[in-house]
């Protein structure tokens, strides 16, 4: 893992606030969050940060669609489900209330609306050990791949990330609703189980076996090499983006709706949009960050990092999540679900 050579003092204030100390409790993405950030908001303010990590987008909707995000004051959301959310009344607007949100690029917070906060962005792609096999170039060497990856593939079941990247590995638009198409990637998705190790998110295998992982390529984004490399001590893990292109994701702080924002939940979100604190963030946990005064406060080698800044050419050729109608997500559920059963 690579450190940021900031001075941790210098991004803080010089005494703690005077505040009554509280928890914030976050349901989020293991290795989300740096753990230097969570120290640093402990000693400046009191508070603490108590994380619950989820594994998929679907994991996370159950939890929401029971009330279950009540037992949380901030839910970590991609872009797409931030205006779903919103639509159905189960988060509360919040981009308003973040006096430091105003760091964020517009780009990005556009992305997030007024029900939720940019924290980062980036791309899905392959993550595969390259010591096993030769560069990967399509998204078809994920649904058959080579002899040497069979049985070693863990494949997220996220509704939306597994189904547009068969549906790009298919030929079609990633955000597609024509049945038919649907129906060819599902012929993928069903083509790929015989090499399946698990169906899970490939960071968080990697974290529950590290050094016993069998994996050897998972559907991944394009923050998660590093923390696998570093949970598995393999270190030919590479990232790669295929030729055809892939998706661009936003994702974003959000609020349940049904009970107030605390001051200490408003306190960490305008904590962690300080400029310094987004770049020591952003560097610790190796993602990119929303806030372009905070990537000129990383080091050159994380500004550089292609894995997480693309180059324009492949952002070009690259789609963002649009929204879906209810019936083509309820589709993509059931593909999803009957795959994993």
């Amino acid at each position: 893992m690579h450190r940021l050579s900031l001075s941790l003092g210098a991004a803080l204030f010089l005494a703690p606030s005077l505040v009554i100390s509280d928890e914030v409790r976050v349901l989020t993405w293991e290795a989300y969050l740096s753990k230097e950030v969570i120290a640093a908001f402990a000693k400046q303010t009191g508070h603490s940060i108590h994380q619950v990590f989820i594994s998929s987008d679907t994991e996370r909707n159950a939890i929401l669609a029971t009330d279950g995000g009540l037992l949380f004051d901030l839910v970590m959301t991609d872009s797409n489900a931030t205006r779903v959310y919103a639509q159905d009344g189960l988060i509360q607007p919040l981009s308003d209330k973040v006096p430091n949100g105003e760091h964020i690029d517009r780009r990005w917070q556009q992305a997030c609306g007024d029900y939720g906060l940019a924290y980062s962005w980036g791309t899905l792609g392959i993550a595969y050990r390259s010591s096993l096999v030769h560069d990967i170039i399509s998204w078809k060497q994920l649904f058959s791949p080579s002899r040497p990856l069979r049985g070693r593939v863990v494949m997220m079941t996220d509704i939306h990330d597994f189904t547009a990247v068969a549906l790009i590995a298919a030929g079609f638009d990633p955000n597609s609703e024509e049945r038919s198409e649907l129906q060819a990637a599902y012929a993928l998705m069903q083509e790929q189980q015989q090499y399946v190790l698990a169906y899970d998110y490939g960071l968080s295998y990697a974290l529950s076996r590290r050094q016993d992982s069998q994996m050897a390529m998972t559907l991944a984004y394009s923050a998660d090499v590093e923390e696998i490399i570093e949970a598995t001590g393999q270190q030919d893990w590479v990232y790669r983006i295929p030729n055809e292109g892939t998706m661009l994701w936003v994702d974003c702080w959000t609020a349940p709706a049904g009970h107030p924002i605390k001051p200490a939940t408003l306190a960490f979100l305008n904590f962690i949009n300080q400029p310094e604190i987004a770049a020591l963030n952003a560097e610790t946990t190796w993602m990119p960050t929303p806030i372009a005064s905070a990537k000129a406060l990383t080091t050159l080698k994380h500004r550089q990092d292609r894995e997480l800044y693309p180059t324009e050419q492949i952002t070009n050729r690259s789609e963002v999540f649009r929204s879906l109608s209810k019936d083509a997500i309820d589709l993509r559920a059931k593909m999803v679900a009957t795959i994993k059963d």
